[in-house]
């Protein structure tokens, strides 16, 4: 089974047995006895066979459901000293890469209906 970062940083596993595992941005295969932990940490599993078809809408809507994630949590850093959504948080949110012009202008939505 394949595991993948959500983020553009790997993600460093280690079991108490001494195990060590590296999940990357790119996905690697992960031995069963790493399953849980990666998950654990963060990891998304996916299939190489599975295509995801992203349109403008379905991108739209996964931000915007991030954001709202973020506006309602308010965790400290999701946004800069300007009041802008934190990409790096936003993109390991949304499991893709988000342009600032993207996360900006999604935002002004949301903001405008509060």
């Amino acid at each position: 089974m394949k595991f993948r970062s959500p983020s553009d940083q790997p993600i460093h596993i280690a079991l108490t047995t001494g195990h060590t595992a590296v999940v990357t941005p790119e996905g690697v295969p992960l031995d069963p006895m790493f399953h849980k932990e990666a998950s654990a940490r963060g990891a998304v599993q996916f299939d190489d066979s599975t295509t995801i078809v992203m349109t403008p809408e379905v991108r739209k809507a996964a931000i915007s459901a991030a954001l709202k994630g973020m506006l309602d949590g308010a965790a400290e850093g999701d946004f800069t000293a300007e009041g802008k959504p934190n990409l790096l948080r936003l993109k390991a949110a949304v499991g893709f890469a988000v342009t600032r012009e993207e996360a900006d202008a999604v935002f002004v939505e949301l903001t405008a209906k509060i």
